[in-house]
């Protein structure tokens, strides 16, 4: 992507009749928190975006493909689907954009190679798809578990739990089976948040119950529906960048420092330095750490609390990774390799409604490359530990200090719903709301 020219700003902008001086802003970052906040910002203020990679968009990222009988086709590979209810801000934003949406199918679906249990939540025809389940009980004690959790977990999610309780400890607490854990629940856990096995019982249990519940995933009705961008999820980005007149975009940057100095910013990248009276750094927590040349306390434990699990992710059409039965298929496809060992298979031709005859698949963390690669890369996604997610209250009230906002998805659940509303949040501080 070549550099934007700047576009000149014209004269003072006004908000409820009060004058408003527009600023000088530089946006480190161009993921969903980093384009909500440009898009609003550069609507009174004059914005320079700031992106360490060739293109914009962050896990928005629509790949074309570029040969065979379905060139042309647009198929997301990181942020793939929303919807009304637990998106409201997203759903805001794509209305003013005019974004075209199309229904979603979701579903889940678990191969577990070591046993060979093979299911999906696609009604009793997906949990009986394998048919020695009908007969297993060691299987029908896993059902009757995930009915328990649901009972269970929507009660403590209205009644709270202690802040400082994790998933593993409250499923310790209430005695659910080993069985629950492995083929169930952390699985499910690990495909929504992208997040290793493992990590996934340190997970906060409140934050885990609260967006269960809220996104009907404890129980069997009352599920929103889901939806996915028309033509890929770039497309609300070319919409964004169409309303665009006080933006300057500079892809390829390499930032040294962030330098807060006389009331100001400095950012120095490539032996010079730029001056702005604002930044706002949506990116990972981890990498806003690096940029500051000066953190103070709050920043430094704040910020240094997060890690991120990386995710080697292909977008392939080789349906090996796919569980041995057709009837298990489903949008979100999760294999327990070994041990802690585990991959997650998208199904895209589900997910997008793709109008082909090869099926396309994007796998994370799979146990080899897949054959017929068309694409790949890798993610990140940050781990919400306790110490993570208890430090966030401090971060928020602090935002702002020296001209120095931070957005980002990991102040929230980790979506693009989280990324947005940490946009907006800024935005209306400058001055803009949506």
């Amino acid at each position: 992507m070549p550099e934007s020219n700047s576009i000149q700003g014209g004269g003072c902008l006004m908000e409820q009749n009060n004058m408003i001086t527009p600023q000088r802003i530089a946006v480190i970052g161009s993921g969903a928190a980093g384009l909500t906040t440009t898009h609003l910002l550069q609507q009174k203020h004059q914005v320079t975006l700031f992106e360490a990679s060739n293109r914009i968009g962050g896990h928005t990222n629509t790949i074309t493909l570029q040969k065979g009988p379905d060139a042309g086709l647009k198929i997301d590979t990181g942020f793939i689907v929303m919807n009304h209810r637990n998106y409201p801000l997203l759903t805001k934003l794509f209305t003013s954009l005019n974004v075209p949406l199309q229904d979603s199918n979701m579903s889940f679906g678990y191969h577990d190679l070591p046993s060979g249990l093979q299911y999906c939540g696609s009604g009793l025809s997906g949990l009986f798809a394998q048919r020695k389940n009908l007969i297993h009980p060691r299987f029908h004690r896993l059902i009757k578990e995930v009915l328990r959790f649901f009972s269970t977990a929507s009660q403590d999610a209205s009644s709270g739990l202690h802040p400082d309780e994790t998933l593993g400890a409250y499923l310790k607490r209430n005695h659910f089976s080993q069985d629950f854990i492995d083929h169930h629940l952390i699985p499910m856990g690990s495909a929504i948040w992208s997040t290793p096995c493992e990590e996934m019982m340190a997970f906060p249990a409140q934050s885990f119950m609260n967006f269960f519940k809220n996104h009907g995933l404890l129980g069997i009705k009352d599920r929103p529906q889901w939806r996915t961008v028309k033509g890929g999820s770039c497309t609300y980005i070319d919409l964004m960048q169409k309303q665009w007149e006080n933006v300057t975009i500079i892809p390829n940057a390499r930032i040294d420092h962030i330098q807060r100095i006389n009331g100001g910013i400095e950012i120095q990248r490539i032996g010079k330095i730029e001056t702005f009276d604002h930044v706002v750094i949506a990116t990972h927590a981890d990498q806003a750490l690096d940029l500051l040349a000066d953190p103070d306390q709050t920043e430094q434990s704040t910020l240094g609390a997060w890690r991120y699990a990386r995710s080697k992710t292909y977008l392939h059409s080789d349906s090996s990774v796919m569980p041995p039965l057709r009837r298990v298929w489903s949008s979100w496809n999760f294999q327990r390799i070994n041990g802690n060992r585990t991959a997650l298979t998208y199904h895209m031709n589900r997910l997008q409604n793709l109008p082909t005859q090869t099926d396309y698949f994007v796998s994370l963390e799979p146990p080899h490359p897949p054959n017929y690669i068309h694409y790949e890369i890798n993610y990140e996604h940050p781990m919400f530990t306790q110490a993570a997610v208890s430090k966030r209250p401090q971060l928020q009230a602090a935002n702002g200090q020296r001209n120095t906002w931070f957005a980002g998805a990991y102040l929230g659940n980790g979506f693009h719903e989280d990324a947005v509303r940490s946009g907006i949040k800024v935005a209306e501080k400058l001055g803009v709301r949506l």
